[in-house]
């Protein structure tokens, strides 16, 4: 389906989309296909916080889910739309979190276009199409989380205490998406955030843990496969890793999370950018970059940019592509875009 140029900025207010929640008795939170740390972390702390209030919830994604982010979502129920299909009955409004973009929603397009008039949405990113006609985008934000935090403070819902707490979800989010408080974006609020979502008797460890240190052995084969096809052209560091990999390694698109950040240690690369194909015919790309250089703002790589070349988009230093075309055929695009 085509998409529908916009302005992707806010069209609502967060009292407005509170007053349609409280309206509403059936919700479904959806958010981006193979969620990420932020994308889990909002849909969560969102299905915690309207059973609070006993709204009927139903999650919905597109996988697959990482095994750190099934750990994390614990308990709750997950309806996965290549193996449960929609909800048979419409519910009375559908929040959709981390994205605007229908490259990310393709599993679920048709669906939300049939309910276009129960879509809400919030988001941080600063690109996005027609999916929610309300929304919040809040380019501020360093993840997604935040965002439903403040809807969550303004309808004065508890985020709780302890392991499967609404706050536990928020952080989640917050952390992954600034690289445990490493990257650019972890700014004043970012930490201000943190410090009251630490205050709901939160295990940072145990949430570190099991997101990072629950990989499979098969990560390792294929971390060992993307370092052994690294080229460095410029400033970029640009790898592959292709259908054989996967299949030879028995690891597969969840192994992969974080994975492209691994060349970024090394002196002078300032982007670093993974490529895969695990699906016939299409080819994933991650996109990573570092701020500029101190007194060199000329050494910014700004990947947004560079992921919306190939119909991808998402922050400056941290995006992504999904192209229907063969690996190699991106790489010689990608080398044509850099050189």
């Amino acid at each position: 389906m085509t998409t529908q140029s916009i302005s992707y900025v806010t069209t609502t207010t967060f009292e407005s989309i509170a007053e349609r929640i409280q309206e509403a008795t059936s919700i479904v939170v959806t958010t981006h296909r193979k969620p990420d740390g932020d994308a889990i972390g909002s849909v969560v702390a969102m299905y915690r916080a309207l059973r609070a209030i006993e709204k009927e919830v139903e999650v919905l994604i597109a996988g697959p889910l990482e095994h750190g982010l099934a750990i994390i979502a614990g308990d709750t129920p997950i309806r996965f739309i290549e193996d449960d299909g929609f909800p048979e009955d419409a519910p009375d409004l559908i929040i959709v979190v981390d994205t605007g973009a229908w490259s990310q929603l393709e599993a679920a397009e048709s669906w939300l276009r049939e309910h276009a008039d129960l879509v809400v949405g919030l988001d941080h990113h600063a690109n996005g199409d027609d999916v929610a006609e309300d929304r919040i985008v809040d380019v501020t934000a360093a993840a997604a989380t935040q965002v439903v935090m403040q809807l969550l403070d303004i309808m004065q819902i508890d985020l709780g205490s302890g392991k499967g707490c609404i706050a536990e979800a928020l952080f989640v989010g917050l952390a992954t998406d600034t690289g445990w408080f490493r990257f650019s974006n972890a700014d004043a609020r970012c930490f201000a955030d943190a410090s009251k979502l630490l205050q709901h008797d939160l295990n940072r460890y145990d949430i570190y843990r099991s997101l990072e240190e629950t990989a499979r052995p098969s990560r390792m084969a294929l971390l060992q496969r993307m370092l052994a096809s690294l080229e460095i052209i410029g400033n970029v560091a640009i790898m592959c890793l292709r259908s054989n990999d996967f299949g030879e390694t028995g690891g597969d698109s969840t192994d992969l999370v974080g994975l492209v950040n691994t060349p970024m240690v090394i002196e002078g690369v300032q982007a670093s950018i993974l490529l895969t194909d695990s699906n016939p015919g299409i080819t994933k790309m991650s996109f990573r970059s570092k701020p500029a250089m101190p007194c060199d703002p000329s050494t910014l790589i700004d990947v947004n940019k560079l992921a919306g070349a190939f119909g991808g988009g998402g922050h400056i230093h941290a995006a992504g592509a999904r192209v229907k075309e063969p690996l190699e055929v991106v790489k010689a695009r990608l080398l044509e875009e850099l050189l």
